[in-house]
């Protein structure tokens, strides 16, 4: 339930299936920042058809692939992992209370004070956002990068000892901490990752279990928490004094959970179908293809600092041909979701042979991540904590984002949580009902 395909499966369905089934009861919902995208309705629907199709048959495809090689009896047993010593589940934490204590430390500092804590807790605001700007994207994920690290040393480790009832209340401790930053500035491109990958992290011994009761109900309560952040993150959406969760619940008392839905599915949480349905009506007339500039060419120019770089990003391109600006706190800044960034780039050959490949990626990653070892433990778990943001947001924006922290993690484990050399052992494969074939 937690790996990529549904995870891409259930966002598209909230953004191609949900939202257009909704928007003809409330018309104001067709307005785009300004544009009414009704011409586009029918076209945004189709396509959304087309990508999410694409993408569950690029799935199947790979996973008939993979069951006619076990029919054949091609399965390749697992390279035999690494025992992990037996320091680094507390090593793991520490390192990430350090991250942990590290944001903090830097929000002082970017700040000019301690006082600067409490005008981000107080909600965002344009003075927080002012003093924000310019900051690299790796000082907010600092706890995100804790997260992953614990979460990739539970993963070895429980491979052969479960954790001690400390460790797991210390590690649920972080993972539950590790969300404050990015909710205290009303963030989800960090919050919804740490979550993410410290579930998965706990799962090396549990990814075929049966869905506990428990389970279900974390999520459901989880969504709804993530369904209402966008709605009293700001300064002005809090009744005065009012902390964030104390904004939650008010929120939740007056909205119902009727309310909350309908926020979520005729709010900017799904705006990319409108996006969809603008471009459907622009690109090859008034705006063109990108041709890979919004792919590869957005990937390679992001690095760039855009004072530097020789071209216009092409996520900034679209912005200023439809609005006359690019992203920024106050202005328009809308993202078009994965099926409109492969739209825009590609036309119709982009969303279904891109979705294509993103199914059977996400077939792949089911049959590697048990039994990954290593630095490509690390990208699986990252690359699983990401799904949802490349999924919904700007795609190729998120690669670089989720890259940033993959540097520095790999840094951290590469030289504080392996065995130097000599030291290293390995172990046998799992019996054989943990051993998956190699994909």
């Amino acid at each position: 339930m937690l790996s990529p395909f549904v995870l891409v499966l259930l966002t598209l369905l909230s953004i191609f299936g949900i939202r257009p089934l909704l928007m003809p009861a409330q018309p104001e919902s067709f307005n785009f920042y300004g544009y009414n995208t009704t011409a586009g309705f029918e076209a945004a629907a189709l396509m959304g058809f087309v990508g999410t199709l694409s993408f569950v048959m690029g799935y199947a495809f790979r996973r008939l692939t993979l069951s006619r090689r076990r029919a054949a009896g091609m399965i390749e047993l697992a390279s035999p992992w690494e025992i992990p010593p037996e320091w680094a589940p507390g090593r793991s934490m520490r390192i990430a209370w350090g991250l942990f204590g590290g944001w903090f430390l830097m929000m002082i500092v970017i700040g000019g004070g301690v006082g600067f804590l409490a005008e981000i807790f107080g909600g965002r605001s344009p003075e927080v956002m002012a003093n924000l700007a310019g900051v690299p994207a790796v000082v907010s994920a600092l706890p995100v990068i804790g997260c992953l690290t614990i979460a990739v040393v539970r993963f070895r480790h429980e491979r052969y000892l479960r954790y001690s009832s400390v460790q797991n209340f210390s590690y649920w401790l972080i993972a539950a901490l590790s969300v404050v930053p990015p909710s205290a500035i009303g963030t989800r491109r960090f919050l919804i990752p740490s979550l993410l990958m410290a579930v998965l992290g706990a799962l090396a011994n549990s990814w075929h279990s049966r869905i506990k009761p428990s389970w279900v109900i974390g999520g459901v309560v989880g969504f709804f928490a993530l369904a209402i952040v966008p709605f009293i993150r700001s300064s002005g959406s809090r009744a005065p004094g009012t902390d964030l969760l104390g904004a939650m619940r008010a929120y939740f008392g007056e909205q119902g959970v009727g309310g909350i839905l309908d926020g979520f599915f005729l709010s900017y949480d799904t705006e990319m179908f409108n996006y969809v349905s603008y471009l459907s009506q622009s690109m090859g007339t008034r705006i063109e293809f990108g041709f890979g500039r919004g792919t590869v060419g957005e990937v390679l120019a992001l690095p760039i600092p855009a004072a530097l770089s020789p071209f216009e990003r092409w996520n900034d391109v679209l912005l200023l041909q439809m609005f006359g600006t690019v992203c920024d706190y106050q202005q328009a800044c809308p993202v078009p979701s994965i099926i409109g960034v492969l739209y825009s780039d590609f036309a119709w050959a982009g969303v279904i042979g891109g979705m294509v490949l993103l199914g059977i990626w996400s077939a792949r990653f089911e049959g590697s991540l048990i039994t990954a070892t290593g630095t490509r433990l690390g990208a699986l778990l990252l690359a699983a904590g990401w799904t949802i943001l490349f999924t919904r947001g700007n795609s190729m924006a998120q690669v670089w984002l989720a890259f940033q922290v993959f540097v520095v993690w790999w840094v951290l484990d590469r030289f504080l949580l392996r065995p130097t050399r000599g030291a290293s052992a390995t172990h046998e494969p799992a019996p054989p009902n943990r051993t998956q074939s190699r994909v």
